[in-house]
């Protein structure tokens, strides 16, 4: 997960409690976000940002929802975040997203994430989510246990959604594997939805 925004430690994280904001369709959301003042007109492919429709998609999927937060309307996530090392000889390698393309405008975004993330959908296992990430984004299909590093929250604002600020619960994990792994590897991923190719690669390690 990106190191961006604030830390917040599982207790306490909500001054009071958050209000459901539900919505029941595009349109319903669309209105919604209008009456909370969220201005929407970044939010475009074009301007290397996601949609409004692509929000809808992540809340209908369960991989996202919308509550009121301290009386701001706010987008809440749980995400499995995998630290993926490979050991080869003497020499450590970290996975890490480099880049997103957008393919309908050409925008670049320059990620540099040293985990591979996932979201986690409705009452999915955090565990599930983060071996169903690996195998969709990179084509890791493990059977090893992962290390669990812990859990922390993250508020930010999403560069993909400008002016909706996110609140993430991150589930953190390490797999420490090696050259038999590495050639299953795939460093790129496609997302047909939303017209996007992310990039990865190999980061030498001190």
């Amino acid at each position: 997960m990106s190191r961006g925004g604030t830390n917040k430690e599982t207790q306490g994280v909500y001054k009071e409690t958050p209000v459901d904001c539900k919505v029941e369709d595009l349109e319903q959301l669309k209105k919604l976000l209008w009456e909370e003042g969220i201005n929407t007109s970044q939010w475009s492919h074009q301007k290397g940002n996601k949609t409004v429709e692509d929000l809808w998609r992540e809340i209908s999927m369960g991989e996202s929802y919308l509550k009121r937060v301290e009386g701001k309307l706010t987008r809440l996530l749980r995400v499995s975040a995998v630290e993926v090392i490979f050991t080869l000889g003497k020499r450590r390698f970290q996975l890490v997203e480099d880049k997103q393309i957008f393919l309908n405008s050409g925008i670049i975004r320059q990620r540099d994430l040293n985990v591979i993330t996932e979201k986690i959908r409705g009452r999915e296992n955090p565990l599930s989510a983060a071996y169903r990430g690996l195998m969709e984004e990179v084509n890791l299909q493990l059977t090893a246990p992962l290390n669990f590093l812990g859990e922390t929250y993250w508020q930010k604002i999403s560069p993909s959604y400008p002016h909706l600020p996110s609140i993430y619960q991150v589930f953190h994990y390490q797999a420490i594997l090696g050259e038999r792994e590495l050639v299953t590897v795939r460093f790129s991923e496609y997302r047909e939805e939303e017209n996007i190719l992310s990039l990865f690669t190999l980061k030498p390690l001190p």
